[in-house]
């Protein structure tokens, strides 16, 4: 079996419905020269006063945006403001420009400010945006969202815009810009760092994900981040890997309607859209859909007939203190293999598997969730918020699986001689997933000292039914058996697999800003729940799989902001995870769940006047109850010592220059102990570089290139007669460079781009020594991209 934001503030805590304006203010980025006016950044405001016009454009200014204003002549505009002084997000600067007034601003999500006033028959009017190319926030570890200046850890993230440039929709392809981050093909599929994997899990908008969901597209998300290290606050049951999150895309009446249209190698063929409009102005009621079709008739590295088809229609409410973000989404995927090789430790090289094809080996996944975010302002006022949060997400999935995979050569001696093993696997999962969140969050100022405070109560449940059917042959000394159908409940050798999986926890948090330091402190008490009923039919078997954890986790960190541009951090995290369903001990008690501890410290800087951001950090993360194979009764584990590893990495992204942009990273990673860390690459660097040229009137040009390293990893193999474990290294470096070119003229845009540009050989990030996924070949796409003009 697999494994199984912003504050809206109003002066005088008024609660004003949105309505319209006659007065019509604009920020918006001004294209690649523009910075960036997004919510949680910093800048250092010293406006003297003056009409409100002048102080919001100086405000804006600053803040690297532009200013219009639809009715110039709207007496609001002439009053008297300010000044306005301090070391301000654009929304406060903003708020304080607009003191006294009948205008109020939101923080709407995905770095967006909007500015409405009560009464008249208008909307309003202020949008200012981040830079699209990075996500500088993050609720991941401290359950709001905080500027990644001021959270104690690392958390790497690559946003929509930045795939849009790789003309990359699949999740796979997107986890390559993330540093000190491997991928190997599933199901599940495994998304590892620091010496350890996430073991399929995944979470959109902080909710965990359906187990059989496979690799979901990405087309519909803003943003793609993983947490480094143990996890527990968000999560319970720790994903020792890192934590991987979706932030899926809002409804906010600002995004402008994109239609695709795409061709590529191997007769590659994608049309995706993406449209939002407005239902009522005055309620600000807002609906977006997003949608993606995309086909190829096999892929370079093997495996045919790979797709990818989603559609999520995406609704937003903003009013009366309310935030709802709701979205329903629907998506039918078959992700297939790429050629398969094995180690061969004899020559040290890796070799083909020629005895049979993979290419006709997939698994498909269809997938049904609905998601559910509410906000309610429930007091507002100059120094105190308090905010009622829920979230809840629902997911019904379907994975079928079709593998035949190579076991190795063995050598069984006689007139047998050496022969080779091949498996096949063929199986039918549903699952059915609900998580949910609920908090209350409080944020109180006095003086030098802001506090926000959080209790929040979070549970998931997941059910899983699975039929599957196995198969074994010894070639030549049998003949090769053919790949199988799928299972149902008429075949008489099956295996079926009824588990129910229960997180929940409770989690009390404080988070302390005092001058230049940012205090996190947090305890979540976790609970885990596993029912697992397993039939061999014709037998019964493994019914004594039943787990309960109780623990208590704790988490906390401390920044120090030595400049307005150099911060240094502490963190502390505790995390559990449980078991794998199959590891079972001798006298069939319950295996221990590993805890692990994690402890990391690092500098974070703001450089270029803050449009790059870099964060080095130094990781020591240790775990224990490591399964071993029972020397004693072989099928059997007993407790090892655990894993310790240690590293340090480093992680740039943002702009150099107001027309260069830079992801990267390099992570070195390595065990404290005599047992090398397996499938850990012990050096990774990655890198993606996008340059744009301006050619002349509405005409740019981006050229992007990058590239991917991995050093070799070790593999564990136990020899079945023996029992002795080795940890050979394996032969093969990953190395893999990219490119792309971009040609802009007004609304519509051209991208080619050119995956591992040079055709190198890779594997996939090992996990044993037989049966490896072949890397993506050299393929490319070329996306024609219209975005229309919005008319509101």
């Amino acid at each position: 079996m697999k494994q199984i934001p912003g504050i809206e503030a109003r002066k005088g805590g008024l609660e004003m419905r949105w309505g319209t304006t006659t007065a019509v203010v604009a920020l918006a980025v001004c294209g690649a020269q523009q910075a960036y006016g997004q919510t949680v950044t910093r800048y250092d405001f010293d406006v003297a006063a003056g009409p409100r016009r002048q102080v919001i454009q100086t405000i804006a200014g600053i803040a690297g945006a532009d200013v219009s204003f639809a009715d110039a002549a709207d007496k609001g505009l002439d009053q008297v403001v300010g000044p306005v002084r301090g070391n301000l997000t654009l929304a406060q600067a903003l708020r304080e420009a607009l003191a006294g007034s009948k205008w109020f601003v939101e923080t709407a999500g995905n770095g967006q400010v909007r500015i409405a006033r009560s009464g008249g028959n208008a909307d309003i009017i202020v949008t200012g945006r981040r830079d699209p190319l990075r996500k500088e926030d993050s609720n991941l570890l401290t359950r709001s969202d905080t500027p990644l200046k001021d959270t104690p850890g690392t958390i790497v993230s690559v946003t929509q815009s930045v795939l849009a440039t790789q003309n990359t929709t699949s999740l796979n392809e997107a986890i390559r810009n993330l540093p000190g981050v491997t991928y190997t093909p599933g199901p599940p599929s495994q998304i590892s760092s620091r010496g350890d994997s996430t073991r399929g899990a995944s979470f959109t908008n902080g909710l965990r994900n359906s187990i059989a969901g496979g690799d979901a597209p990405t087309i519909d998300v803003e943003s793609i981040e993983v947490l480094k290290g143990p996890s527990s606050v968000l999560t319970g049951t720790s994903v020792a890997g890192g934590l991987v999150n979706l932030n899926p895309k809002r409804a906010t009446g600002t995004s402008l309607p994109q239609f695709d249209f795409g061709v590529g190698s191997n007769d590659y063929i994608r049309g995706s859209v993406d449209v939002g409009g407005t239902i009522s102005e005055s309620d600000r009621l807002y609906w977006r859909f997003v949608g993606l079709s995309e086909h190829a008739d096999r892929q370079s590295n093997g495996g045919q007939n790979p797709h990818s088809y989603a559609a999520s229609a995406i609704f937003g409410y903003r009013d009366n203190g309310w935030k709802i973000d709701a979205s329903s989404q629907v998506y039918d995927t078959r992700i297939v293999y790429g050629k398969l090789y094995y180690a061969d430790p004899t020559t040290n090289t890796v070799q083909p598997v020629t005895i049979f094809s993979n290419d006709n080996n997939y698994y498909k996944t269809r997938s049904l969730s609905q998601n559910l975010g509410v906000e309610r302002d429930l007091v507002t006022s100059e120094a105190f918020t308090l905010r009622l949060r829920s979230r809840m997400r629902y997911q019904y999935a379907e994975q079928t699986l079709q593998n035949q995979l190579y076991q190795g050569k063995y050598n069984f001696g006689g007139a047998i001689g050496i022969i080779d093993l091949v498996t096949g696997n063929n199986s039918f999962s549903k699952n059915y997933q609900f998580s949910s969140s609920s908090d209350l969050y409080a944020k109180l100022e006095t003086g030098s000292v802001t506090q926000q405070f959080i209790v929040a109560f979070d549970y998931s449940w997941q059910k899983i039914n699975q039929i599957a059917s196995g198969y074994s042959a010894l070639v030549p000394f049998q003949p090769l058996p053919s790949l199988g159908s799928i299972p149902d409940s008429s075949n008489p050798n099956r295996n079926e697999l009824r588990a129910t999986r229960k997180d929940y926890g409770l989690v009390i948090q404080d988070q302390i800003s005092w001058g230049p330091f940012h205090a996190l402190l947090s305890a979540r008490q976790t609970w885990y729940d596993l029912t697992s009923r397993q039939v061999f039919y014709p037998y019964l078997i493994n019914n004594d799989a039943d787990q309960r954890i109780s623990k208590l986790l704790p988490t906390g960190g401390l920044v120090f902001s030595a400049t307005k541009w150099a911060s240094i951090y502490y963190t502390y995290q505790k995390a559990v995870t449980p078991p794998n369903l199959g590891v079972r001990t001798y006298r069939g008690a319950p295996f221990p769940a590993a805890i692990s501890t994690g402890h990391e410290a690092g500098v974070k800087l703001e450089l270029f006047g803050g449009r790059l951001s870099v964060t080095g950090d130094y990781f020591r993360k240790d775990n224990n109850n490591y399964p071993l194979i029972d020397p004693a009764h072989p099928g059997f584990y007993i407790p090892g010592p655990g894993q310790k590893s240690e590293g340090f990495e480093i992680n740039q992204s943002g702009k150099i220059t107001p027309t260069l942009f830079l992801q990267s990273g390099f992570a070195y990673t390595t065990s404290r102990s005599a047992t090398p860390l397996v499938s850990a690459p012990r050096y990774q660097a990655n890198a993606w570089l996008l340059k744009s040229f301006t050619l002349g009137d509405r005409q740019q040009l981006d050229i992007g290139f990058g590239g991917n390293y991995q050093s070799n990893v070790n593999l564990v193999k136990t020899d079945s007669l023996t029992g002795i474990t080795t940890y050979p290294k394996f032969p093969n470096k990953y190395v893999r460079f990219d490119a792309a070119v971009g040609y802009t003229y007004g609304p519509y845009k051209l991208n080619l781009t050119v995956n591992n540009l040079f055709d190198r050989f890779n594997i996939y990030t090992p996990l044993v020594a037989n049966s490896l996924y072949q890397g993506v070949g050299r393929e490319f796409r070329l996306v024609f991209t219209a975005a229309l003009p919005k008319s509101r």
